[in-house]
């Protein structure tokens, strides 16, 4: 026989546990209307406790999970719920019908506040729902596509190439132009960090027609004052330029 999903009463007890279901007298294995029954006698603060007694026998008499068992209380519930809703409005069975299905949707509110794994949400809900994440992605796509197109006016087609063995040259000017002083006593670059520098070496300049690993290129611009194992000075021997201020007249 097929197990149940709920804890039904043992026959001839008649003083079963208050959320036990079924009758006295038939045993079946198919009990969702004595479940339901069971539903319409309690109090919505029941509700939890309800729904544990029976979860704890579910799990303790089965191999599926609190996932299996949510997603089958939900579904008979909304499909209960569709039933009800079917009932002609001027039948005789339209009050008690309204009835049971306020007591069904304050339960399915119930089960939506416990919902882990939106196995109580309706297929429509499920379907809004990833239709506004799908929108939400395809705008996000459009913004990373309008800030690529912008990043791609500022790639070139090739490089600026430094002549073999002589990139220890470049950056000994690049450490040149860190320090230039204007007339005026201000310095010509104004920065507060060595990434630029490092990552302008590496993002337009080649050597001896090979890239320039961005770790090659922050190994000449450390952090100032910190020295590292890493740190790369220039050779005296490759220093073959000096850059100099030629006038010191402010314009006046």
């Amino acid at each position: 026989m097929q197990h149940s999903y709920f804890k039904i009463r043992d026959p001839w007890n008649f003083k079963p546990h208050r959320f036990e279901i079924g009758t006295p007298f038939i045993r079946s294995s198919f009990h969702d209307n004595h479940f339901f029954l069971k539903l319409y006698e309690l109090r919505k603060d029941d509700f939890s406790d309800f729904y544990d007694f029976h979860l704890r026998h579910y799990l303790q008499n089965t191999s599926g999970t609190e996932n299996d068992f949510h997603s089958y209380v939900s579904d008979i519930v909304s499909t209960r719920i569709s039933q009800l809703n079917l009932i002609d409005p001027f039948s005789r069975k339209a009050l008690r019908a309204k009835q049971q299905t306020e007591r069904l949707r304050t339960f399915q509110t119930f089960l939506h506040s416990i919902d882990k794994w939106s196995s109580s949400q309706t297929l429509e809900a499920v379907i809004t729902e990833n239709n506004k994440e799908i929108v939400g992605l395809k705008q996000q796509i459009t913004e990373l596509k309008d800030q690529l197109e912008a990043l791609r006016r500022y790639e070139t087609k090739t490089k600026i190439d430094i002549r073999d063995k002589h990139l220890p040259t470049f950056i000994h000017l690049i450490h040149q132009l860190q320090q230039l002083m204007l007339p005026d006593e201000r310095r010509l670059f104004n920065f507060q960090e060595q990434s630029g520098w490092y990552k302008l070496v590496s993002k337009y300049f080649t050597h001896d027609r090979k890239p320039i690993p961005i770790e090659t290129a922050r190994n000449y611009f450390p952090v100032q004052k910190e020295k590292t194992s890493k740190e790369v000075e220039v050779p005296e021997h490759l220093r073959f330029f000096k850059i100099i201020l030629t006038s010191s007249e402010s314009g006046s």
